[in-house]
Formats: structure tokens, sequence, C-alpha cells
């Protein structure tokens, strides 16, 4: 028997939208139809239910209507020299309903797979599918093709977007293919035909060691649901581009520049696209070992980096070789410290010191000794760097404008970068920072939604690993012990001795009682702010505090920040989180003559840095978009970051794809 019916009703059920077309190829035959109905299709294969030496496929994208008053409408025909029947093209194609990875174990042509040769396709189609979820696509169609493995994404495009799906595979391809299992990186034309999973896959001999197999669809969701183009792009932007040819370049040696640093290569391996070099550990986390981290040399001369591992995902190949040759792309790069090695010291006055400098005797500040907290808003990272240990930050904004959301996200990515952060919120309790903090942390992925709108929360099992993750790292202020200012920098002084804190947060100023200060309340707050300032200096840590605007009429400003003018002249930077909303879109039309097609309008936040002493930056705006499901705020809409506590979680649980 050639085919299963309940297996090709499945098939036929789950997959084909209206049109399809299902050819037949084998024994010296090609034969056609064009079907709507599955029982019209299942009653035409019937005479080919027994022949030998049939493989069966089917068109897995949307078919134009008019193909089907083709002479094979509901009936199989075949085709010949002589009988030159039309056959599904690209441009009979009207729209791409499926992403298919085909992956496959590498074997002699002509022939099955043997049981290892399937195990192993089916394992890496398990690490590609784990990272696919990890980057926000939706659960697949999963099938068995009788030798190899297919994951099936649903997808909505136009079927001129070639490239895209092109690129998509062949960045598959870069990051997981090897000598022994490849991802087809040919499957990308619109009007590709793969296999009517129910049907028997045969190449070659049906013998013990190389079975034919019945193809079928093993594991698909209660929904299917579509993936955005968004997610094919991000996944598309991992391609390396080729490096740009000028006259009389040198070709880039990439094994000897490797050597000469003592980057060590642990082994390598040929894909499609050219060769992967897996490296002994991480060159950003050298705990990072195995087949973590890699660097992709393709045969068009690009190069490309990934480490699997969530606290280097970010960076790339120009991260790489910035790390060991700074001026590598003819810019002035600020060289990063590993946190907690490289404290500032502050420089002891000496006698002989003078009273006033010269040119000749100034000492030129050395960068290098910066050590920067980066907020993981990349723009806003490339822009300023970072906060700098040592230095004060205020931040403003309107309400609802997604303060406090910055602040606890702001204290995740310190953690994610081993730097710890002690955090007084006047307005929250401490339960509910922690729940925050765990929102933030789970991300879309891991979050659940409740039957209130808008409203998500975290399980107890994802709960338990991110505290696990944050415990001895965020230290939050009971604010049981009051809300006066003295007092909780007091605590906070102890807290940073005690667990070598980097970062402080203090959200709000204005919830801080300043009382125990002398004078009116400006010279309060002008006091508190001065003390803030050396104190971030004498503790070598970054004070993040937020502060209230007064009520503005106009585009929110830096002149409109609550309170005395020392909480902006004296700190080091000042930014503006703003909501974009109609109010913002008028406004800001107003004040700076934007144009309706601005491309912040199309963010949900906004980050407006008014002014960053340090590198001279001000009036700079950086677009956000808000996720409703983990109350973070994404550098781009299909952004999905990862934190470490996913590692904790895999550690103790070997995590498999939903169809072993």
């Amino acid at each position: 028997m050639n085919y299963n019916e309940l297996e090709v009703r499945k098939t036929f059920e789950l997959m084909v939208d209206d049109l399809t077309e299902v050819r037949i190829i084998g024994n010296n035959i090609t034969a056609s139809g064009y079907f709507k109905d599955v029982d019209t299709l299942l009653k035409n294969l019937k005479q080919y239910e027994n022949r030998q030496g049939l493989n069966f496929y089917f068109v897995m994208n949307s078919v134009n209507e008019g193909c089907y008053s083709r002479q094979q409408r509901d009936c199989f025909i075949e085709i010949n020299r002589n009988n030159k029947t039309p056959t599904t093209s690209d441009k009979d194609i009207v729209k791409r309903n499926w992403l298919l990875l085909d992956i496959d174990c590498e074997r002699p042509s002509g022939v099955s797979s043997t049981d290892t040769e399937l195990q192993k396709s089916k394992d890496k189609a398990n690490k590609v599918y784990r990272y696919l979820k990890n980057e926000g696509f939706e659960q697949p169609i999963v099938a068995y093709s009788g030798s190899g493995t297919h994951l099936l994404y649903r997808i909505s495009l136009d079927p001129s977007e070639t490239q895209l799906v092109k690129d998509s595979l062949l960045a598959l391809d870069m990051m997981f293919s090897d000598e022994e299992v490849k991802i087809d990186t040919s499957v990308f034309n619109a009007s590709r035909i793969t296999k009517l999973y129910g049907t028997m896959a045969v190449k070659g001999r049906n013998t013990k060691e190389r079975p034919h197999r019945l193809s079928k669809i093993v594991n698909y969701p209660n929904e299917i649901k579509v993936n955005d183009a968004e997610l094919l792009i991000k996944l598309a932007k991992n391609l390396p581009e080729p490096p740009k040819r000028t006259f009389q370049a040198q070709e880039f040696d990439i094994d000897s520049w490797l050597s000469s640093n003592g980057i060590v290569v642990k082994e390598q391996a040929n894909f499609n696209g050219g060769r992967k070099l897996i490296l002994e550990e991480c060159p950003f986390d050298s705990s990072h070992r195995g087949k973590d981290a890699a660097i992709f040399v393709l045969n068009n001369g690009a190069i490309g980096f990934k480490c699997f591992h969530a606290s280097c995902s970010q960076y790339t190949w120009q991260d790489v070789r910035k790390k060991y040759e700074p001026n590598a792309y003819d810019r002035v790069e600020v060289k990063r410290l590993e946190p907690r090695l490289n404290s500032l010291k502050k420089p002891e006055l000496k006698t002989n010191e003078p009273l006033f400098f010269t040119s000749t005797t100034i000492k030129p500040k050395d960068r290098s000794q910066i050590v920067s907290i980066e907020t993981g808003i990349t723009k806003l990272d490339k822009k300023i760097i970072g906060l700098n240990k040592g230095e004060v930050s205020c931040v403003s904004g309107l309400r609802g404008s997604g303060k406090s959301s910055l602040m606890s996200q702001i204290a995740l990515e310190a953690v994610q970068r081993k730097y710890k952060t002690a955090l007084f919120s006047g307005e929250l309790s401490e339960n509910r920072v922690l729940e925050w903090l765990q929102l933030q942390a789970a991300g879309k992925l891991y979050t659940q939604p409740t039957k209130y709108e808008n409203y998500f929360y975290v399980d107890d099992k994802t709960k338990y690993y991110i505290n696990k993750w944050l415990d001895n790292k965020i230290y939050i202020y009971n604010n049981n012990y009051g809300n006066d200012a003295q007092k909780i920098l007091n605590s906070v002084e102890q807290c940073i001795t005690k667990n070598k804190v980097d970062l402080v947060i203090l959200d709000n100023l204005m919830s801080m009682n300043l009382e125990s200060l002398s004078g009116d309340k400006y010279e309060r707050q002008t006091k508190l702010v001065l003390g803030l300032v050396r104190y971030a200096q004498d503790n070598d840590v970054h004070i993040l505090f937020v502060a209230h605007p007064r009520k503005s009429i106009g585009f929110l400003r830096l002149e409109d920040i609550s309170g005395t003018a020392d909480l902006t002249n004296a700190v080091e930077n000042v930014f503006i989180v703003h909501r974009v909303n109609m109010d913002f879109k008028a406004k800001s039309k107003l004040t700076f003559g934007w144009r309706d097609d601005n491309d912040l309008y199309n963010y949900t936040n906004v980050i407006e840095v008014c002014k960053n002493r340090d590198l001279g930056i001000q009036d700079y705006f950086v677009g956000l978009q808000f996720e409703v499901e983990s109350k973070r705020f994404l550098n781009e809409k299909y952004e999905t970051k990862h934190y470490d506590w996913e590692e904790l979680q895999f550690a103790d649980t070997l995590v498999k794809a939903p169809w072993d």
C-alpha cells in the first residue's frame, strides 16, 4: 500500500487552504493532478495504491484558481514527451503559506536513511526548533519525510519574497548544518513541492538497513499561527554581508587572524555556503564552551559569528574583531572591561600637585578605565556608551510614559552583564517590584494571559528559575524602614559595601522624605542631588534616579523637570521617556517641525537624551516598542531578549521538542 488514508486526510486538512497540485514521480512516470477535495484526491490515488517505486508530492503554497481549469482537474494526467501538460510554476503561486525546513542526514543519493541517520535529523531539528522558538516563532507543523525531518512554519508572504525565504534558509544552514546533517537551502522557490505526508517514501531498495517508511505529520499545534514577516527578516539578518571590494584590497585571512589573537578553533565543518569554525570558547564568556560559539566563513567572503547563549546572542563578527582590534573599522571605540575586575580608583591628591594645571601638566583621561553599564537599548548604548560608574543620571517623563518599566529593565540588563543593583521604589512594595522584574525577565514566551485584558502572569516554575538567577544580584529596599532620604542612602551604602553593588536606582526622588536635611524645599533637593553626585564618586557606582516633571502645556523639555535646577545641572545624564500618542505627535510637530512620516511615530515609546555631559549628546531620540505581555521595551517590534535564567532551566531539564 503506497499511502495511509487517514494521514493523507490530516495533511490536506492542516496544510491545503483551497487548491493544490499533487504530483506522482517514479518508475518512468510523472503524473499531475489539481484537487480541492481530499475525497476526490483519495479516489484518484487508488489506481496507484499498489504500484511500486512511486513517490507522492504536493504544492504547499496557494495555487492560482485558474490552474483548476487545466486538463488534470480532479484527476491525474501522466506527463511525457507527447503530452506536455503544464504543472505549477512560480508564476502560478498567489501566496506563500509555508516556510519549509527540510533537515536530512548526508547519505549516498538514491537511498533511504538508516534509523541512525533519521535520528540525527530529528536531533538537529530539535535544536533548530528550540532556537526559533526562543526567537519568537510560533510552533510549527512537524513531519517525517520518510528519511528526514520537516519543520513547517506558517507564513503569509507575497510569492515574490523569494530572497527573504532564501536568506532565511541560508542563515539556518550557516548556523546548524554540519558534515553529517544539512538544512536544504534549495526549497525556497514559491512553487516548491514537498512530500505528500501519509504516502510512502520510496528511495532505492526497501532493505532492513535502509527501509522505506511512511511519511507523516507527527506533531502540530491546536492553533496554527502565522509567523510575521519581521521574524524572517530578523532571521535573515544573521547572514553576514560580503565585504565591500576595494581596488587592490587584500582578502582577509580569518585563519591567520584567529591564530594571531589566540582564538582556538576546536573543529571545522562545511555547510553549503562555506565553513563553520567551532571555537574552543566564546570570546565574550569563557564559560560558553562545547559547540556554543562559532565563526562562519561564507564562500562570498562574508564572515559571521554566533554564540547561542542568551548573554552573548547580540554579538556579531564585528564585535569579535573590535574586541581584539579596536580600530578595525576606523572608529574610536571604548574598550570594555569585565565588570568587577577593573573598578575605578580615585586618584589620591599628592602634595606636589599644582593648584592650577597647564596644558602640559594635565594628564589625558584614559577612557579605557571607564566602566560603563549598558542599558540594553541598542541605539542609546551606541550613542552614549552606557551609564558610567561614578556618575549620576536623571530620568523624567509624564505619568504612564514607562519610567518605572525602564528602571526595572535596566536593572535586569545589569544582572545579565554581571553587575549588581540596589533598588529603592517609593511607590511599589517589594512584592510588586519583584513581580514586575519576573514579568520582564520571563518575556512574551513565558508569560500567560489572564481573563483581564492586557494582564499577564508568570507561572511558579518560571518564577523559581528567575528568582534563582536574580538572587544576590538585585537588592530591593524594604519600605517598612521608612522613606527618610538620609536613612535610605545609609542603607544603600551598607548594601554597596557588603554586596559590591554597581548600580543604584532611586524610583523616585519625590517619594523620599527630605525633612532631615536643612533648608527649604529646593535647598534640600540641591543638597540631596549634590550629595548623590559625591556619593556616586565615593562609592564607584552609577546612580539613576527618577524625577517627576511639573505640569507643562508644551512638549516636555529638560527645564520642565520639577524641583531645583540642580536636579539637571549637577548630573551627567538627563533622559526623558515619552509615550507616543496623539499628544506627543501634535506637540513634537509644533516644537521640532516633524513631518507625519517621522519614523519615531512608528514606535510606542521614545527615550530622549536631553543631556550627556561625557560625550556632549543632546536632543537625541531613540524609539522603542512596548511589549504588553512582558512590560518590556523592545529595540524592534519582534525582538526576543533572552536572559541567563533560561540556561538554569535548561541545565535542570533536558528541553526536548514536542514531537520527541
